[in-house]
């Protein structure tokens, strides 16, 4: 159940200034923080401390949390979409159905996060390491992958439909039953990627590496 102590202190900090919720959570680092279901959509978080913190069914869309602490957070069933996420750190985040459709994680480090079933059509994931990340069954339809780093990362049924794949790394990936269909695959690089099953009708795989 939301802490509305804490909850109350987070939107303080966003009125003031997000150091003042992030200096909070340098004085009480032993209580555990449950922001579950907190509605903070279109805010200024830019550097906030979540680490740690109970987000499941949070509304952020559209909020600003360029290079925020993410590390080991619950975002299950959170909203957000639109949201600003450039070099946000997310180690060991919880994501299960997150809606991130849209949203900028440009440059951001997603390496072995586990982002099954979430919603990022449309997302800004350009330049994003996604090394050993788990996609399975994640919507990426219209997203912008290009240049990112997808090596050895689990795609099982992942929806790519018309996705940017231009210059991104896909090797020893696992695409099996995923939907490339008008993906733009333009000097991918595809060696030792499971392409089992792969939709890539009107996939442009054009200079791609498929050694």
């Amino acid at each position: 159940m939301a802490n509305q102590n804490q909850i109350a202190v987070l939107h303080q900090g966003i009125d003031i200034g997000i150091d003042y919720w992030n200096k909070w959570r340098e004085q009480n680092s032993r209580e555990n923080i449950d922001l579950s279901g907190v509605r903070c959509a279109h805010a200024n978080l830019s550097k906030v401390d979540f680490s740690d913190a109970d987000l499941s069914e949070a509304e952020l869309q559209g909020s600003n949390l360029v290079a925020a602490n993410l590390r080991d957070a619950i975002l299950t069933l959170a909203n957000l979409s639109g949201a600003n996420l450039t070099l946000a750190t997310f180690r060991g985040v919880r994501f299960y159905m997150t809606n991130l459709s849209g949203a900028n994680l440009s440059l951001a480090n997603l390496s072995s996060v586990n982002l099954s079933l979430a919603d990022l059509s449309g997302a800004n994931l350009k330049g994003a390491m996604l090394h050993y990340a788990n996609l399975t069954g994640a919507n990426l339809s219209g997203a912008d992958l290009s240049g990112a780093d997808l090596s050895e990362a689990i795609l099982w049924g992942v929806n790519l439909n018309g996705a940017n794949l231009s210059d991104v790394v896909l090797c020893e990936a696992d695409l099996s039953g995923a939907n490339l269909r008008g993906a733009n695959l333009t000097r991918a690089n595809l060696s030792g990627t499971t392409l089992r099953r792969t939709d890539l009708n009107g996939a442009r795989l054009t200079d791609a590496m498929l050694s």
